[in-house]
């Protein structure tokens, strides 16, 4: 007697092995998986240290105004310093992690180079840095992003410099350059300049540049080192024009 032949167990109709390009993209998306999952918990983290960081900010603020001795009033001027490098290296993080939508609208170069140059001058002050801006212009892009691209390369511009040292906005049309009298970037940095964790300095985490760039190409423009050297180093940023 003969047995039923079962038309899903046909050797033609059988799994077939994946071809090896959708193989390699599964692992590739099995490997990525995690990193993505590290970035959600990273931008998370970031958003709770915060909220903290403002409260010992306002706190210390608060108590360097009821302080009379100078030594009294340096530690708490140490404290406030350190809250504000580790708010700007949660910041770093957080846009660094976050890939919101970009927006795509006419927007002022001018008063984003103003808020940046008004952000950074506390910290430009301290260092002796002359800090100034010029110009007017129109992009096509995202505020927000543009504001923290210009505020990182402006704040790194910043710390480039020596006491005496001076750094320059220019914005024109689509575009705005930095200008600082700095000691420019070593030659052994400048072809890694924008990757992450990539830095010249002792502390810190090396994402501002890598962030400035990441804001910028997000939103259909760049960021550019387009000269360095012993007297200095110019940054270009760059959006799309505004059609019409």
């Amino acid at each position: 007697m003969s047995l039923p032949v079962d038309d899903d167990l046909h050797p033609a109709d059988a799994p077939q092995e994946p071809p090896t390009e959708r193989r390699l993209l599964r692992s590739e998306v099995a490997r990525l998986k995690p990193m993505a999952e590290l970035g959600r918990m990273a931008a998370t983290v970031t958003h709770e240290i915060r909220n903290p960081l403002a409260g010992i900010s306002a706190n210390a603020e608060l108590l360097r105004e009821s302080l009379n001795d100078p030594a009294d009033i340096q530690l708490v001027d140490t404290i406030l310093g350190e809250v504000s490098r580790l708010g700007n290296l949660v910041t770093d993080l957080l846009y660094y992690c976050r890939e919101r939508p970009a927006e795509s609208k006419p927007f002022d170069l001018a008063a984003v180079a103003r808020t940046s140059c008004e952000l950074s001058r506390p910290d430009a002050d301290k260092h002796g840095v002359s800090l100034s801006f010029c110009g007017l212009g129109i992009a096509q892009g995202d505020a927000e992003l543009s504001r923290q691209a210009l505020l990182n390369v402006v704040r790194n511009a910043v710390q480039a410099c020596g006491r005496g040292g001076a750094v320059r906005v220019e914005v024109a049309a689509a575009s705005i350059v930095v200008r600082d009298t700095g000691k420019g970037v070593p030659p052994e940095l400048r072809a890694s300049l924008f990757e992450p964790f990539v830095t010249g300095r002792t502390r810190g985490l090396g994402l501002g540049a890598t962030v400035a760039k990441r804001c910028q190409v997000r939103q259909g423009g760049d960021l550019a080192l387009t000269d360095t050297g012993p007297g200095g180093s110019v940054f270009t940023l760059s959006w799309p024009a505004v059609s019409g």
